[in-house]
C-alpha cells in the first residue's frame, strides 16, 4: 500500500474516555504502521498541552494534524493552529479527528469514525471540506480578558452547568449516559439566568433564560441536537435562546432537545447571525466544545471557512 504524501501528526490525549484512549491508541498505531502510513505522534500529559503540541508540529512543517480524544482535545488542537496573536501558523494545514472521548459531538455531526480502516482512508483517500470557526471573547478564570476559538458549540446556562458536572466526575458510563445524568442533576439545582442577547447589533432577547447556545455544529452534551439547522460551512452562527423554564418543564424537554424537536416550543427562540453578544449581571460562565475556559460577558464571532478538514 502506498505511503501518504503529506506530513501528519497525531496529537493524542491518552487520558480521554476515562483513560481508555491509551490502550486503543496502541492498537491503532500498529494498524497504521502495518498499512505503511507514516506519521508523528505527540502525547499530552496535562490540560492545554495539545495547543502547544499542535503549534510545535505546525512550526516544524507538519501539514495534517489529527486530534485523538474527545471534543476538548479537538478544541485544544483547533486553538493550536493559531499563535498567541491569533494568527494562523499555516493557513493551508488540515485538521482531522479520531473520536475517543466522552461526548464526540463534532465527530457525530461529521460522521467521523475511530475504526482503523476509516482512519487509514484519511491518508490514502482524503476528502477535504472547509469549516467555519468561532472566536469567543470572555474573561478567563484569572480575571483577565481572553479569546479562544471553537469549532462546534458554545453555551451558557444549563448546558455549561452540565459540562462542569460531567468534567468533575468519572465518565465510566460513557458519553450519552454521563451527560444525561449530569443534565438531570443540573436541572435539580439550576436557577435561571437573566440574559441580554444581541445579534449583529440587534437586541433580540432580554429576560430569564435557562439556556443560550451558539452553534457552528448541531450537537452538544453527548448527542443533544440543540442547533439542528446549523451548517459548519455556511458562514453563519445558529443561536438558540430558551426562556426561563421550571424544573419539570426542563425535564420534559430533554428528549425533544436530544431529537432536535425543541424548536416547536414557543418559548424557544432561534436566530442566525455573524456576531453574538451575551451579557448578564448574574455569574455567567460558559462552555465551548466541552471545555470551560472562563466567564463574564461573552462575544462570539464567526470566521467563515477558516479551517480545512480531512474527513
Amino acid at each position: 500500500m502506498a505511503e501518504n504524501s503529506i506530513r501528519s501528526m497525531f496529537v493524542v490525549n491518552p487520558a480521554s474516555a476515562n483513560g481508555r484512549t491509551c490502550k486503543t491508541w496502541i492498537q491503532l498505531e500498529k494498524h497504521l504502521k502495518d498499512n505503511n502510513i507514516t506519521f508523528g505522534v505527540s502525547m499530552t500529559s496535562r490540560p492545554l498541552e495539545a495547543i502547544e503540541l499542535t503549534r510545535k508540529a505546525l512550526w516544524e512543517g507538519y501539514e495534517h494534524i489529527i486530534a485523538v480524544g474527545g471534543d476538548g482535545t479537538l478544541n485544544e488542537v483547533v486553538n493550536g493552529f493559531f499563535d498567541d496573536q491569533g494568527v494562523f501558523i499555516n493557513e493551508s494545514a488540515r485538521l482531522s479527528m479520531i473520536p475517543m472521548g466522552t461526548g464526540g459531538d463534532f465527530a457525530r455531526l461529521m460522521q467521523m469514525s475511530n475504526q482503523p480502516e476509516n482512519i487509514v482512508r484519511l491518508f490514502l483517500k482524503p476528502q477535504t471540506v472547509s469549516c467555519d470557526l468561532v472566536r469567543a471573547t470572555f474573561t478567563n478564570w484569572q480575571g483577565e480578558p481572553a479569546s479562544r476559538y471553537f469549532i462546534n458549540i458554545a453555551d451558557v446556562g444549563l448546558g455549561s452547568d452540565t459540562v462542569f458536572r460531567v468534567n468533575r466526575n468519572s465518565k465510566l458510563m460513557g458519553g450519552p449516559l454521563s451527560f444525561l445524568v449530569g443534565a438531570v442533576t443540573s436541572i435539580i439545582a439550576f436557577k435561571n439566568l437573566y440574559l441580554k442577547v444581541n445579534i449583529d447589533n440587534r437586541n433580540v432577547y432580554a429576560g430569564d433564560s435557562c439556556l443560550a447556545a451558539i452553534g457552528n455544529g448541531q450537537y452538544f452534551g453527548g448527542g443533544m441536537k440543540v442547533t439542528p439547522r446549523a451548517v459548519i460551512n455556511d458562514g453563519w452562527l445558529d443561536i438558540v435562546v430558551v426562556e426561563g423554564l421550571g424544573k419539570l418543564e426542563l425535564m420534559r424537554n430533554i428528549i425533544p432537545i436530544r431529537k432536535g424537536e425543541h424548536l416547536k416550543n414557543p418559548r424557544v427562540h432561534y436566530h442566525t447571525g455573524k456576531k453574538v453578544i451575551i451579557e448578564s449581571q448574574d455569574n455567567l460562565y460558559f462552555e465551548m466544545d466541552g471545555e470551560t475556559p472562563g466567564r463574564g460577558n461573552l462575544i462570539f464571532e464567526v470566521l467563515p471557512a477558516a479551517m480545512n478538514l480531512i474527513v
